[in-house]
């Protein structure tokens, strides 16, 4: 009995030996080897001890859920940020006068010109059967519109028409050419296809609170006065119709709190060795003995990796405070500017594409700039007056949590031939669109030549 009760009390002893570890403190250079000379994959008791005693001790563990951002209610309360958040919201802008009264006017200039447009009806056919096929109304602030006298559009000839087709044929390998150069062409009827194309440029504001490290200096937060409403600071775009967008930080509304990952702590567990500061040698894997491409048994040279940072083995630093312990949070204001296109097309071809034409150059017969745009209500095609007030009327309704800075519109009138051929007693036609002649032939006779086969 007394045999056995002093072999319980030993084992009692390691025990609380094991328990209670001397602490050793171990400082590595971490350009050297400075592994202790072991050959086994057995971790000295120091080491264990060491790491037990990480584990146990005070920081973020490696079973906690890491928050990706401090807690909401820890943030300071600022005047007119009240809803603020970690995610982007909009913030619409303020009503003004000056807007207001830019509506006003733009209404009655919109009214003036309607009664100007029954006025000028016999005026705008005289301009048509001369070929001026652009007109347009100017509102209040905008340059004036610019009304080009239209062209008059290029004669396609009979060889113009069979080169252009001969240039598409060649860029398919299986088409072939004798029909393109052998048919005979017949009807070349010309007209024109007319592109609208209206652009808003809008500036759009978004507020969430933001945090980065802080390691040191001045904090500009609520002491050194209110911090001003979104819509109040100041920001300009680079170019006007061009997309940008660019992040500031809100003066007055940054303050220094607690790492919220660490804990103040600087440096989290590492998440290869889990804290134990060495991770095991993959070549041998603890054994210290590999071997050679004879089969040969040779000592292994690849010792265990240690994971030390001076007095913090197994630890890394914590990336948000970047092993500061601290951060500093603050309200970030992002402003996107960017320019929104609508377009509408007229084509008298209906068999011919929409997105042909976008392609291809043409001429600008109208174009007009400024703070607000009316619709056209003149022009010489109606469906494009129909389009323009659908349209104008869309973009100043669409976008009500943003700010209209400028708009613009323009229409771009590109010549489209339609040509009837006949070859081997079979008749169709193809479209030369475009001052460069694109050509669209969906009906060629010879789209496969005598060397493919269709599987």
């Amino acid at each position: 009995m007394s045999g056995k009760k002093m072999k319980s009390s030993k084992q009692m002893g390691r025990k609380k030996h094991y328990l209670e570890p001397e602490t050793v403190d171990l400082e590595y250079d971490e350009f050297s080897p400075s592994a202790p000379n072991f050959s086994t994959g057995t971790i000295p008791l120091q080491y264990r001890e060491t790491s037990h005693y990480l584990r146990h001790s005070g920081g973020v563990q490696e079973d906690d859920v890491a928050p990706s951002a401090p807690p909401l209610d820890h943030m300071d309360q600022v005047y007119g940020y009240e809803t603020t958040s970690f995610d982007a919201v909009c913030v619409p802008p303020p009503p003004s006068l000056s807007e207001w009264e830019e509506d006003q006017q733009l209404q009655l200039e919109q009214q003036k010109s309607r009664a100007d447009g029954e006025k000028k009806e016999q005026q705008s056919e005289q301009q048509m059967a001369q070929g001026d096929g652009a007109g347009g109304c100017s509102g209040t602030g905008a340059t004036s519109p610019s009304r080009i006298q239209i062209a008059d559009l290029p004669p396609v000839s009979e060889v113009d028409a069979r080169n252009a087709l001969l240039g598409m044929v060649t860029e398919h390998c299986c088409w072939g050419r004798s029909a393109a150069r052998h048919m005979s062409i017949g009807k070349i009827l010309s007209s024109s296809a007319f592109h609208y194309e209206i652009q808003t440029f809008t500036e759009k504001r978004e507020t969430s609170w933001a945090f980065m490290p802080h390691g040191g200096g001045e904090v500009d937060g609520p002491r050194c006065g209110p911090a001003p409403r979104p819509w109040d600071i100041p920001a300009d775009p680079t170019d006007l119709f061009r997309s940008e967008m660019k992040v500031l930080q809100v003066p007055h509304t940054a303050s220094v709190k607690t790492c919220h990952r660490c804990r103040g702590a600087g440096s989290l567990l590492c998440q290869e060795c889990h804290g134990k500061g060495w991770t095991r040698c993959l070549s041998c894997h603890g054994d210290g003995w590999g071997s050679d491409s004879a089969g040969n048994k040779e000592r292994c040279f690849f010792l265990p990796i240690f994971h030390s940072r001076k007095r913090s083995p197994g630890r890394v630093a914590c990336p948000p405070c970047d092993s500061y312990g601290q951060i500093r949070c603050y309200i970030s204001l992002t402003i996107t500017w960017k320019a929104n296109t609508s377009e509408h097309i007229v084509a008298k071809c209906s068999s011919l594409p929409e997105d042909l034409i976008r392609q291809v150059s043409g001429q600008v017969v109208y174009e007009e700039e400024g703070p607000r745009i009316p619709p056209l209500n003149h022009f010489a095609d109606p469906t494009i007056n129909l389009a323009s007030t659908q349209l104008v009327l869309n973009h100043n309704r669409q976008w009500p949590d943003q700010r209209i800075l400028a708009q613009r519109q323009q229409v771009r009138m590109v010549p489209v031939t339609e040509v009837h051929y006949t070859w081997k007693r079979r008749t169709g036609k193809f479209y030369l669109y475009g001052y460069e002649h694109k050509v669209y032939a969906p009906d060629y006779p010879q789209t496969c030549c005598w060397g493919c086969s269709i599987l």
